[in-house]
């Protein structure tokens, strides 16, 4: 034998047309064979559907995913006077294990390693935004139009930013870039390694308060929603629009990419839509909606056990468990309610073994969805080196 013939899967993949095809085998490429020795299956001479590449994705084993969550609340913290607003954006848990709130204008640090609390910071202007940037660095927007930058090591402002004209309602980053909107309905692109004149892209389409960014895990396409109902895909290469996903009549926050499936957005209608719609980002189309009979306020994957979490409003204030394994088929497999006001914020932890839930009703809830990682991975991740916290 003088040569090497690639496994027939990998190599109908990469001959697909559809740029789909080749951002799932990018994903999976880790897991394929590149060589086989074995008898080659017949290939197929038809390409491969969207749809068919949701059916035929690759699965976590069943007995892992068939699972009961506690709807005993494992911990409860008070949230007092947290802002009773769907538009704003202020809690996040970091990567660093560190989760945090803005409480009016605090912005505090909940280290769940150690359960320690601190404030962050105080100012002037009420907190309306937090994210972070990475595992030492948080943006924070406020009520004022004003963003700061701070370093959670020293707890030091690295930089602010004075481009919004009203209220910074959310954020997101991706590598260098950040990416800010509010009420002003601008979103404003910010080279972070730039320490004057940051602004590398402005984009303007919606007509209403932003109230939803999110990059995609590749950083080519940013999601904004807004309270115009528009859901936009922008382009970072070109810095432009490049696909309106029409189908939501209320305003649009909640949004997540899926982890499994890169190419899948997942976004959440308010009090007038309720739904939940599953987009193909490189067409635009919607190809999967539920009708969830709540506003949603929120919504978190769960890469571990293939799940989506979103959160509601009225009436019953539920955090409820989609199984998306076949993500096509997604359904509701449990729903936990302990909150008596709409949940509007979710985070999860960095092992995904904890859900926490803000709701007006000023409690931080945590709920246990899986075991712990083993000791060794989380000791890594929580080590000195990663939290820096005083």
């Amino acid at each position: 034998m003088d040569r090497f013939i690639p496994k027939s899967k990998s190599k109908l993949l990469y001959q697909s047309h559809t740029q789909s095809n080749y951002n799932d085998l990018l994903y999976h490429i880790n897991e394929e064979k590149v060589l086989n020795f074995g008898n080659q299956k017949q290939q197929q001479n038809y390409p491969i559907s969207f749809l068919d590449q949701l059916h035929n994705q690759y699965r976590l084993p069943t007995q892992q995913t068939v699972r009961q969550i506690s709807s005993v609340p494992e911990k409860i913290l008070d949230a007092p006077d947290i802002a009773d607003d769907f538009y704003l954006n202020i809690l996040e848990w970091g990567n660093n294990n560190v989760l945090s709130v803005g409480l009016q204008n605090k912005v505090y640090l909940w280290n769940a390693s150690n359960q320690h609390i601190e404030q962050l910071l105080q100012a002037t202007s009420n907190v309306t935004a937090v994210h972070w940037i990475n595992d030492h660095i948080l943006g924070v927007g406020f009520d004022d139009a004003s963003i700061k930058i701070v370093d959670v090591c020293s707890q030091q402002t690295i930089t602010q930013l004075y481009y919004h004209n009203e209220r910074v309602s959310t954020m997101s980053s991706s590598f260098e870039l950040l990416s800010t909107s509010g009420r002003d309905n601008v979103i404003f692109n910010h080279d972070l390694r730039e320490k004057n004149n940051n602004v590398v892209g402005v984009f303007q389409k919606h007509t209403q308060e932003v109230c939803g960014l999110k990059w995609n895990s590749s950083g080519t396409t940013l999601s904004s929603g807004a309270n115009d109902n528009q859901l936009l895909l922008w382009d970072k290469r070109q810095m432009s629009l490049r696909l309106s996903c029409e189908g939501h009549c209320a305003a649009v926050k909640a949004m997540a990419w899926c982890p499994w499936f890169p190419n899948i957005l997942v976004s959440g209608g308010g009090s007038n839509d309720k739904n939940i719609k599953f987009w193909n980002s490189d067409t635009g189309l919607c190809f999967k909606s539920i009708d969830t009979g709540s506003q949603v306020c929120a919504l978190q994957f769960l890469p571990r056990y293939r799940e989506l979490i979103s959160s509601h409003g009225f009436s019953k204030f539920q955090i409820s468990i989609w199984n998306a394994e076949v993500i096509q088929q997604a359904k509701l497999v449990q729903e936990l309610q302990a909150h008596k006001s709409r949940v509007l914020h979710l985070g999860i932890s960095p092992d995904q073994s904890m859900l926490c839930s803000a709701a007006g009703d000023e409690t931080l809830i945590f709920w246990r969805l899986g075991t712990e990682q083993n000791n060794q991975d989380k000791q890594e991740m929580c080590s000195s080196k990663n939290l820096f916290l005083r």
